[in-house]
């Protein structure tokens, strides 16, 4: 039996997440109806991790199993010429027994796309979250350092989330700013649910000084939703990289 590792980048706006729902398009669906189709045998991917409605992705990984011996381009090119235009395969290969997409990760990177002139062009109004008014960059990257570190999470989780563990580890968390776009960049060893989109929703509060810059503690200490702010738009949201 052969284990393939996939990398899919996709436009996440049409599809209702990751994960495979009755009566509705998502991302993992799409891909198994597709390798089904070229395979001739039921299958089941495992993602790295399962990006929500409206998440855009270029680096998600998945793998799935197989006793079909097809030729690895060949079936790239055969999965790419069935997928959706908005979902693509950007590489396949044979990996160990062993490798899992989503237990074998050790590290997630994360980007958040915020656009700040006020017009947002027709070719990325779908990737970014449009923030007009005025923000304080220096307030913003004060909090923004408070988020680096193993910390319980459940107060930028959401109320619903299915893991009762919300300990997590942020490696790296930053700002790149131009006149036109404000980009978040996280990486940790793994997210919870809206967690990457209610640390961005927060930091706008702190920019907008509704939330002080020192009060990120105090938040984790709650280990209460209401605590923190709203979670930015899915649309904003990019999964750049898996590491393994």
């Amino acid at each position: 039996m052969r284990n393939l590792k996939l990398i899919l980048a996709y436009d996440g706006t049409p599809y209702h997440g990751w994960q495979t729902q009755p009566g509705v398009p998502t991302i993992q669906g799409e891909l198994q109806r597709v390798l089904e189709r070229i395979l001739d045998h039921p299958v089941i991917t495992h993602g790295s991790g399962r990006t929500d409605a409206g998440v855009h992705a270029e680096g998600q990984v998945a793998n799935f199993s197989t006793s079909v011996s097809m030729d690895i381009d060949a079936l790239q090119r055969g999965i790419n010429a069935l997928l959706p235009q908005e979902i693509r395969v950007s590489s396949i290969e044979e990996v160990s027994s062993e490798f899992h997409a989503r237990r074998s990760a050790v590290a997630k990177t994360y980007q958040y796309h915020i656009w700040r002139l006020p017009v947002v062009p027709p070719f990325q109004y779908r990737y970014v979250c449009a923030v007009g008014y005025f923000l304080d960059p220096e307030a913003m990257d004060r909090a923004t350092v408070q988020f680096c570190g193993e910390h319980d999470f459940t107060s930028f989780s959401a109320t619903a989330a299915s893991s009762t563990d919300r300990v997590r580890t942020v490696h790296d968390a930053s700002w790149e700013r131009s006149d036109e776009e404000w980009v978040f960049r996280i990486r940790g060893n793994g997210f919870v649910r809206y967690m990457v989109r209610t640390i961005v929703g927060t930091l706008l509060e702190v920019g907008k000084g509704r939330i002080d810059a020192d009060a990120i503690g105090d938040i984790f200490e709650a280990k209460d939703r209401s605590k923190a702010g709203p979670s930015a738009p899915a649309g904003g949201l990019h999964l750049i990289e898996v590491e393994y």
